[in-house]
């Protein structure tokens, strides 16, 4: 499974919202939504959420929205320079990851004083995409992982575990296997 699947099947993912203030009909993407009443619990793709969120029509139920106080914790934690542990990872990290790299982006561009929030938060993201990728092709290289360990990846990280083990496993046999040699 791709990046781009994976964002796909998370942008099409429902999610809850509570809807704050009324809107008789609201177009997107084709479709029309509505009417809407101030107050009311919906349940909507991601992608229409997070457009109507942005207009200030919805706000979103989010388990744990990631914004750069919450990327410097899981900067930290990442980090440790000796674990082979992977801490556990929602399943969604990367997407919130884009999203928040992209908003800091747009912001720094609104706003020149906030491009160091932005060089920052893509510094921590970059590390943390490190850390978690030498782990990972730890892994990879190991001896088949339990359901616990893969568990704690995100959707991302399970498809690169996938393919690297694929391809690791795909090797050794090759490497090892005598009987081209007959």
């Amino acid at each position: 499974m791709s990046i781009i699947d994976i964002d796909l099947d998370l942008d099409s993912s429902p999610v809850k919202a509570r809807v704050l203030r009324d809107s008789l009909e609201v177009s997107l993407g084709g479709g029309k939504i509505g009417p809407l009443r101030e107050g009311d619990e919906i349940e909507l793709p991601r992608w229409i959420a997070n457009e109507l969120a942005k207009s200030n029509v919805v706000k979103l139920f989010d388990r744990e929205p990631l914004d750069t106080a919450a990327l410097a914790k899981i900067h930290w934690r990442e980090c440790i320079p000796s674990s082979r542990e992977i801490p556990p990872m929602q399943s969604d990290f990367y997407y919130k990851l884009r999203c928040l790299l992209e908003d800091l982006l747009q912001q720094s561009q609104r706003e020149p004083s906030r491009r160091a929030d932005y060089e920052k938060a893509l510094s921590q993201s970059k590390d943390i995409v490190n850390c978690r990728l030498h782990k990972i092709l730890y892994f990879a290289a190991a001896p088949p992982q339990g359901d616990s360990t893969l568990q704690k990846l995100a959707a991302e990280e399970r498809a690169l575990y996938n393919q690297l083990s694929s391809i690791v496993n795909e090797w050794k046999g090759k490497v090892l296997s005598l009987e081209d040699e007959k």
